[in-house]
């Protein structure tokens, strides 16, 4: 039986929804691209979204492009499980520590521990969206990936604790209303940076040590792995727009045209561009096209790559990591790497290695599809969060899902117990209310009588 996953980008600049297939083959589950779709968004500013009726519409139109190129009559009227990404993730390191129930580590204890941190998580402003352990100890033995089977009776972990705003969160359900969308329970939300390297990364790259950098219109998602772990995120408020609007106001034209400009040239490097090469960029209606100077353009937008990846030195930096350490180096993804020359950029800059990102371990069906998502970055974290639920693409195997925190309620003990609910937990406030009412009416309305006997 196959499965349908739908992983939706809200993006600055677009909407991209990415529908993929997963079956197992041989005992071995392979996943396959059969619909996608980008459609243009403008909804949202630096990440965040500010028209949600905007957003919506554009969630509708990519969903209904991208299920029209399925080719699949059944998906048309069916609500499909999403993942969505969700921008501005904040990353805290927390650390827990638990003791054991026997002498050696179970299964029970690593549920605890991920249960301990969960529960204990409290903020006014935010939700966990990822809990992702780094490494557990166990009595005196340290650094252990993964704890289970040590004998000690003291477990402690460190936690990278991702959380995202609980605004930013219910703008997003707000806009999947009424479309044929519903979100992933335990997966519904997921960070972008983790997403895009859900889609690009194999485990040597993590292992060797790798960053993450995903340039989109309004920002710049970054991930920093080594040791196989991810150890660092940040998102930077540049991305392709500002590119934009630089060009904008260094050729004094219209937004619209300083994009039509950029597109057109899609260039970096200076030495392409003669000094006479004219662009030819239309305008308004009514209006002559504008002559821009070729060279002018690539000069701005080069500046501003140069600047960005100026700024993903210093994260790597800030992270307590360089070029030595990471050894699999940079590897790049978003739309704006569209660009030509962007990699060269990075890497006069960093001085590190640095790839265009291509996503890993699809089948290649359907070719059209499937080359014109993995061919374009902008697809990227929507593929990662079409990924996201699949059985061979966990972030993490070591991974609780938000189900597993669940606390498992008491039974209600049986035999004859004074206390009106048997024994059952109160686990809510429509718990305590009944205890109450049943408390008041057993001092207000005593049904002893005159002629009972004890």
């Amino acid at each position: 039986m196959a499965d349908v996953h739908l992983g939706i980008d809200i993006g600055s600049t677009k909407v991209a929804a990415v529908l993929t297939l997963s079956k197992k083959v041989n005992n071995t589950v392979v996943c396959e691209v059969v619909g996608a779709a980008k459609v243009r968004n403008d909804g949202v500013y630096k990440g965040n979204i500010k028209n949600p009726l905007k957003t919506k519409a554009a969630i509708r139109e990519a969903l209904t492009i991208a299920v029209e190129k399925a080719s699949n009559p059944h998906l048309t009227n069916k609500s499909l499980l999403a993942s969505v990404n969700v921008s501005g993730v904040h990353i805290e390191k927390i650390p827990s520590s638990i003791t054991c129930r026997s002498s050696s580590v179970s299964d029970d204890d690593i549920n605890n521990l991920f249960k301990d941190i969960q529960m204990t998580f409290s903020s006014q402003t935010d939700e966990i969206v990822h809990l992702l352990p780094l490494k557990f100890s166990v009595g005196d033995q340290h650094e252990i990936i993964d704890p289970v089977g040590y004998t000690g009776l003291k477990l402690n972990g460190d936690f990278n604790v991702i959380t995202a705003n609980k605004a930013s969160i219910q703008l997003i359900k707000d806009a999947l209303q009424n479309t044929n969308a519903v979100l992933n329970d335990g997966d519904g939300f997921a960070a972008s940076p983790l997403m895009s390297g859900l889609a690009l990364l194999t485990e040597p790259h993590k292992q060797l040590g790798v960053v993450v950098v995903d340039i989109g219109g309004g920002t710049t998602d970054v991930a920093i792995y080594h040791d196989g772990l991810l150890q660092h995120t940040a998102v930077l408020p540049f991305g392709g727009n500002h590119i934009t609007d630089d060009i904008r106001l260094g050729c004094h034209l219209s937004t619209d045209s300083a994009e039509e400009a950029k597109i057109t040239l899609s260039e970096t490097d200076p030495n392409e561009c003669s000094l006479n090469q004219l662009l030819v960029i239309p305008t308004a209606e009514g209006i002559p096209p504008i002559e821009v100077v070729a060279r002018n353009v690539v000069l701005i937008a080069r500046a501003r790559l140069r600047e960005i990846a100026a700024l993903v030195l210093a994260e790597v930096k800030k992270a307590g990591f360089d070029e030595r350490i990471l050894r699999a180096g940079i590897i790049l993804t978003g739309g704006t790497t569209n660009m030509k020359g962007v990699e060269k950029i990075f890497k006069q800059v960093t001085n590190m290695h640095v790839q265009l990102g291509t996503a890993k371990g699809l089948t290649r069906t359907n070719a059209a599809i499937h080359d014109a998502v993995v061919n374009d970055p902008a697809f990227a974290t929507a593929l990662g969060l079409s990924l996201h639920t699949v059985e061979t693409f966990f972030l993490d195997k070591r991974i609780r899902k938000p189900d597993d925190f669940v606390q498992t309620r008491q039974e209600p003990k049986k035999g004859g117990s004074i206390w009106p609910f048997g024994g059952k937990e109160i686990t809510s406030f429509k718990d305590a209310k009944e205890v109450g009412r049943t408390i008041w009416r057993g001092i207000t309305k005593d049904d002893i009588g005159e002629s009972d006997t004890y």
